[in-house]
C-alpha cells in the first residue's frame, strides 16, 4: 500500500500566535501570550500516512492550554528549553519525555524561548509495530506520563524528527514526497519511537506527587470558576473559599506551579480573551464591549492594563485587525 504525505510551514509574528489552534493536528489549543513584543513562533507538521510529525518553535514565554487529538496517542518532548518549560505544571528533567492518552488536557507553559516535538499515532499502530520489534506490547500510561529514555535518547529522536522535516521542505518544491519514500519515512519513523520507549523507564522521581497532580487540576478548576459567566472577576479571596484552600496556600500553590499568583494568572487569561477578540472581531464589535466580556468594568484600567502587556491600546488592535 502506497504512502501518501503532507508538509506544511508557517511563521506566525505579532499577535498571530494567538490565532494558532491547530498546532497539534486533531488536538485544539488556546496561546496565551505574556508579552506581545517580538513574538515569532514557527509551526511545521508533516504527515506520512497515519502519522503525524509536528514542531513548534517560541522566540518568547507563552502557555499553551487545549487538549491532544482524541484519536491517537501522543508522544511529545521539548526539544529546547525544557529547564524553563513544564507541562501540567511538572518540571521536565534530562532525557525526558511525555505521553499523552487520547483526548488528555495539557499545560504547556514556557517562561522562555522553546522547541517541542510530537509525533502522534494510533494506539494500535504503535503496539503493532512494538510487537514485531520484539514480541511485547507498549505500557501506556492511562493519563500524561514522563518516561526517561536512555542516556542521549532525546537528542537522537530530535534528529530524527529534524532529518525528516529537513527531507520534506526540501522536496516540497519538486512535487513532495514520493510514496515510496512516504513509506520508508513512516515506517523510520514510528520505530525510532516506538524502540525509544522499549527502552524507557517510567519517571518516577521526588516530587512527582498526588499533590502535584491535585495543584494541576485546582489551577484548572480555578481557570474554569473565573471564566464561567457571572464568575469572570470574581474576587481571588472568594476563589480560595470555593477551594477549600486559604488564601496564602493558594497563592503558593499558583507560584510553584506556574510561576505567578494567582491574580497575575487569571488578568493574563483574560487580557488575551481580550486580545483574540480583538484580532478577530465582529463587524459590530467595540473595545468596551469586548473589556466587559472579559470582566474588565473600569476601561481606563483595562487600557493601561492591555498597553503594558503588548504594547498598544486595545482600540490600535482593533483598528489594525479591521484595516
Amino acid at each position: 500500500m502506497k504512502t501518501s504525505s503532507s508538509y506544511l510551514r508557517h511563521t506566525y509574528s505579532g499577535f498571530e500566535p494567538s490565532k494558532a489552534f491547530d498546532v497539534i493536528y486533531g488536538g485544539s489549543f488556546e496561546h496565551r501570550l505574556r508579552s506581545g513584543r517580538c513574538a515569532t513562533m514557527e509551526h511545521q507538521r508533516l504527515v506520512v500516512g497515519d502519522l503525524r510529525l509536528e514542531t513548534g518553535s517560541y522566540d518568547f514565554p507563552v502557555v499553551a492550554q487545549g487538549n491532544m487529538p482524541h484519536d491517537a496517542i501522543c508522544v511529545g518532548f521539548v526539544a529546547a528549553g525544557s529547564e524553563l518549560t513544564r507541562y501540567n505544571t511538572q518540571a521536565i528533567q534530562e532525557d525526558e519525555i511525555q505521553v499523552y492518552p487520547e483526548g488528555v488536557e495539557l499545560l504547556y507553559d514556557a517562561r522562555g524561548a522553546s522547541r517541542w516535538i510530537t509525533l502522534t499515532v494510533s494506539e494500535s499502530d504503535l503496539q503493532q509495530s512494538a510487537m514485531r520489534r520484539t514480541g511485547r506490547a507498549l505500557l501506556l500510561p492511562k493519563a500524561a506520563e514522563s518516561v526517561r529514555l536512555a542516556q542521549g535518547g532525546r537528542f537522537l529522536l530530535t534528529r530524527l524528527a529534524d532529518d525528516a522535516m529537513t527531507l520534506a521542505r526540501s522536496l516540497e518544491p519538486v512535487g513532495g514526497i514520493g510514496p515510496d519514500l512516504a513509506n520508508a519515512m513512516s515506517a523510520s519513523l514510528l520505530s525510532g519511537y516506538v524502540d525509544a520507549l522499549l527502552k524507557a523507564d517510567a519517571a518516577c522521581r521526588p516530587g512527582k506527587s498526588s499533590a502535584t497532580e491535585r495543584h494541576y487540576h485546582l489551577i484548572l478548576a480555578c481557570e474554569r470558576l473565573i471564566l464561567s459567566g457571572e464568575d469572570t472577576n470574581v474576587a481571588i479571596a472568594e476563589i480560595a473559599r470555593r477551594s477549600g484552600y486559604s488564601l496564602r496556600a493558594l497563592e503558593l500553590i499558583f507560584r510553584g506551579s506556574v510561576g505567578m499568583t494567582p491574580s497575575r494568572w487569571f488578568l493574563n487569561i483574560r487580557l488575551n480573551g481580550a486580545l483574540r477578540d480583538l484580532i478577530t472581531p465582529a463587524q459590530s464589535s467595540t473595545v468596551s464591549e469586548i473589556a466587559m466580556k472579559w470582566g474588565f468594568r473600569h476601561f481606563s484600567r483595562f487600557s493601561e492594563q492591555y498597553r503594558k502587556v503588548f504594547g498598544e491600546a486595545p482600540s490600535q488592535t482593533l483598528s489594525r485587525a479591521r484595516g
